[in-house]
């Protein structure tokens, strides 16, 4: 029944699937008032909400009940439950990505997953370097030890990525694999996202069989997903190592968004405790909000265009030029480099009010803050290296 029902909203627009995330902004809000701070996982009460409009289900595949949306969703979905809550954002961006990594994947692991159970939430450690795996019979020897493995306690299937060694030529790969599997370290201890329970994961030479794994070595001669035969939108083959940081400087951005709204709150209510001055009416503060959100607004745009550019462009040329590859990398750290900018200029409109951990503007702050420290965003790589690019055309990368 559930997967019938899953079918019959499978058609549903990029429009209709925004405003499903904005009427969970209020619902959102108010569970999210009522958690402790030393919870580390998204509430039960919220990952209900979501699975109940299919907000984790927009890149899965039709065939599965999923939406198959227009690749704009990577961005808009997490931005928008973002202004709710940042963390959960976050959650939603990792979980809709890992979907759609599953749809590239052997039929087989895809049939073994949705079959039993299409709502299945899949989390992952993506950095290749912090694995490896030795090629045998039929499979790998995996050993390895992953962090930031978001949602890794709320999920039943996890990816891990790896460097493989078969036979001294290095491949970069993943796998997947059922909580069964791995063993979660309890590490996740932070002051901001701390809702994202981006806890590490430890492997000790465990097999993996073959179908469970897949090349990412996208650029390798000879390279192909197993799964492109089965989920043939081109969607699906959009390079994640470009422009994956997307999705999630949306949930910075939604984060910016709702320190804004929560700022406009505190600002009607409030009056300058040296002046009695009401906040509202000082032309300063206009001033300032205006710079806020014009900062919000540029990224939002930003990176929303790059969204539906590089789904154009595969669909016009089959392929992402490095140069536009680099590009997306570039922007995504500006654009959270604007926001953080915004970010700024709050705390100093918020003054000693601003520094209460007791108060949902701070807790909001943090979070943005948190989420901005990501690689995908560190503008010292992602600028020169498409600087040198452009001048010397020279950047290799096998994953890219």
């Amino acid at each position: 029944m559930l997967k019938d029902n899953l079918n019959e909203i499978s058609v549903i627009s990029n429009k209709d699937a925004n405003e499903r995330a904005l009427s969970l902004i209020p619902k959102i809000r108010d569970i999210k008032g009522n958690i402790k701070s030393s919870d580390t996982n998204v509430s039960p009460d919220i990952i209900d909400l979501l699975h109940q409009e299919g907000l984790f289900r927009y890149f899965q595949p039709r065939q599965w009940g999923g939406w198959e949306l227009d690749f704009e969703a990577w961005f808009d979905i997490p931005e928008i439950i973002s202004r709710a809550d940042c963390s959960t954002g976050w959650i939603v961006a990792n979980m809709a990505s890992h979907h759609r990594t599953l749809a590239v994947f052997d039929e087989r692991i895809q049939r073994e997953i949705w079959d039993d159970n299409p709502n299945a939430l899949i989390a992952a450690g993506n950095i290749y370097q912090q694995g490896s795996a030795k090629k045998v019979e039929d499979g790998v020897i995996l050993t390895g030890l992953w962090n930031f493995c978001s949602g890794i306690e709320i999920s039943d299937w996890s990816f891990f990525a790896f460097m493989l060694d078969d036979n001294g030529t290095k491949d970069w790969h993943q796998c997947i694999l059922h909580k069964s599997e791995y063993e979660i370290l309890n590490d996740w201890d932070t002051y901001g996202m701390k809702q994202t329970g981006s806890c590490s994961v430890k492997i000790n030479e465990l097999f993996v069989p073959e179908y469970k794994l897949q090349s990412f070595s996208v650029n390798r001669d000879g390279h192909s997903f197993k799964g492109v035969d089965l989920n043939k939108n081109l969607m699906y083959q959009i390079p994640t190592a470009s422009i994956g940081g997307h999705g999630l400087a949306g949930c910075a951005i939604g984060g910016a968004q709702l320190c804004l709204n929560l700022l406009l709150e505190w600002i009607e209510k409030r009056s300058t405790s040296t002046s009695n001055m009401k906040m509202s009416d000082i032309p300063t503060i206009h001033n300032r909000l205006g710079e806020i959100a014009s900062r919000i607004d540029a990224a939002r745009l930003i990176l929303r265009n790059d969204c539906i550019e590089v789904e154009r462009q595969m669909h016009e040329n089959g392929q992402i030029s490095t140069n536009n590859k680099l590009k997306y990398k570039r922007n995504a750290a500006y654009a959270v480099k604007i926001t953080l900018e915004s970010i700024s200029i709050m705390q100093q409109v918020c003054g000693a009010n601003g520094i209460y951990n007791g108060s949902p503007i701070t807790s909001a702050l943090m979070d943005v803050q948190a989420c901005s420290s990501h690689i995908h965003f560190n503008q010292d790589m992602q600028f020169s290296q498409w600087g040198r690019n452009l001048l010397k055309n020279d950047f290799q990368s096998l994953t890219l």
